[in-house]
């Protein structure tokens, strides 16, 4: 029999920081544990001890059971990171000196909370000895809040079987195939760890209540030794046939202009084949042998904003998406996953003059969902964000149009298009109009002028002529409304990237929308 945790949240929002202050969108085992702990020396079965309140000989027991078995399934439900520019700021309750007078300090406090449509739950397939199972019961109860004072929360147990969304990965690293989120759960000498850190702190305040001249706020972050971190892997689904279907989110420090992007990617390029030297594959470095055949799509690397419509690690204000092609050797995956882990900062160049940071932990997409569904009553189309490069010179009479239309049509081949085994004219007209054959429709094209071809492409021949240009369109049976995919010469290389722009059904498409 399986037994299971529920916690629900009354307001529909968590709140939650790491202790690199990142917002938390999860609910991790170790804050779970915590609380319990918390529940259990403060709460009404602690017992009196010549030491102060502690948990009783039962409650004891059965923290310590968690310490030695995380869950083995977990309930995430669908969730969004909300996050506020906006700084409040609130009185700490200690004192400041000033050079006129004392005044009391004043802390920052940024609002980012997590809306959630569901309870979240924690699972043991197999249920823990009757005493923990009871000591559990009763004390989750007790438990105000998960996360900050502002998160209120109901934890309830249950014996019942609960689907759950995600299962454990014992031994699974940041970067081990399919090992999803990452989940901090405590381990042995956790509760010996909080109640050493609690008796130090409380030991330290006695005799200093007096109000000093400059005082600081004594909060310090409790340790975290007696902590590790398990990945936890979404449950199998059906594989799905993209072009990319896995996207690796590195969340950035700052947001990236739009015309610094292909400048980013080309950097991040470059460091993660410093960091592989050698051992870099070819999917990463488009560097093939000779005579041998080419995938029609390699890593590839392009730069996520936050005003899109997507989901970004916390505390993200952009993030570097490295998007896994279809096919690829898992050897090859696997030094690229490791590569990307090692990933710190990255310098995009002179004209940029910043140096960007990797501001938390990596996150796992898949391809086809990395967009947000479109709303009720919209119809979705897309639009190239940053400008995309045609991918040859073209043929006599073509346009944009058919640009367009032959680059999104080398993305899919072998896909869901069949490859071509032809050369020049004759594999750019049938791409073509095998695209047009499921439903892609081009509805708009704007050529790009400007003198700055490096906002646009990496690298290119003296003798050509770069033009880019933003297209609109329709991609038909070529992806669904969430999947991730680029077009053009540089769509490995954070170009012509496929941003959706939704319009309210019945209204008279007006163009380009910047």
């Amino acid at each position: 029999m399986s037994f299971s945790i529920i916690a629900r949240y009354p307001l529909g929002t968590y709140r939650g920081r790491r202790p690199d202050l990142t917002p938390e969108p999860i609910p991790s085992v170790a804050r779970l544990h915590a609380a319990l702990l918390c529940a259990a020396g403060f709460g009404p079965r602690a017992i009196p001890t010549d030491d102060g309140w502690a948990a009783c000989d039962a409650d004891d027991v059965a923290l310590r059971w968690l310490e030695e078995n995380p869950p083995t399934d977990v309930r995430i439900p669908p969730l969004r990171v909300c996050r506020n520019d906006a700084i409040a700021y609130r009185d700490d309750g200690t004192i400041g000196k000033t050079s006129r007078s004392k005044t009391i300090r004043k802390l920052s406090k940024q609002d980012t909370a997590v809306a959630v449509d569901g309870p979240f739950v924690w699972t043991w397939r197999e249920s823990p000895p009757t005493p923990v199972a009871q000591a559990l019961r009763e004390l989750c109860p007790e438990v105000p809040y998960l996360g900050t004072a502002e998160s209120p929360v109901l934890l309830t147990v249950t014996d019942d079987a609960i689907e759950h969304t995600h299962e454990h990965v014992p031994g699974a690293g940041m970067f081990t195939r399919d090992a999803g989120v990452a989940v901090d759960v405590p381990a042995p000498g956790r509760v010996d760890e909080l109640r050493h850190a609690y008796r130090v702190e409380r030991t330290g305040r006695v005799g200093s209540d007096r109000a000093g001249t400059d005082e600081r706020s004594l909060s310090p972050i409790p340790p975290r030794q007696s902590v590790r971190s398990d990945r936890y892997r979404p449950v199998a689904r059906p594989a799905v046939d993209v072009p990319w279907p896995e996207v690796l989110m590195v969340p950035l420090d700052q947001r990236i202009p739009e015309r610094h992007r292909v400048r980013l990617a080309v950097a991040a390029h470059r460091a993660l084949i410093k960091i592989l030297d050698r051992a870099s594959p070819p999917i990463l470095t488009g560097d093939y042998p000779a005579g041998g055949s080419r995938p029609p799509n390699r890593v590839a690397l392009q730069v996520l904003d936050r005003d899109l419509p997507v989901d970004l690690p916390a505390g993200a204000q952009s993030a570097l998406a490295v998007l896994l092609p279809r096919g690829a050797p898992a050897a090859e995956l696997d030094a690229v996953y490791h590569a990307v882990a090692a990933l710190r900062t990255l310098y995009p160049g002179r004209s940029t003059g910043r140096t960007v940071a990797v501001t938390g932990a990596v996150e796992v997409a898949a391809g086809d969902r990395v967009w947000r569904e479109p709303r009720p009553g919209v119809t979705r189309l897309w639009q190239t964000s940053p400008p995309a490069v045609p991918d040859t010179r073209g043929h006599t009479g073509w346009t944009f149009t058919h640009a367009a239309l032959l680059s999104l049509g080398f993305v899919w081949q072998g896909t869901l298009l069949p490859p071509s085994h032809s050369r020049g004219a004759v594999r750019d007209n049938g791409i073509v109009d095998a695209a047009n054959a499921a439903a892609a429709v081009v509805l708009l094209t704007e050529p790009v002028r400007g003198t700055r071809v490096e906002d646009y492409v990496h690298r290119v021949h003296p003798d050509a002529v770069v033009r880019p240009y933003r297209a609109t369109l329709a991609v038909g049976d070529l992806g669904g409304p969430t999947t991730i995919q680029a077009i053009g010469q540089c769509r490995h290389l954070g170009g012509g990237l496929l941003v959706p722009v939704d319009y309210t059904e019945g209204t008279v498409f007006d163009g380009w929308q910047p």
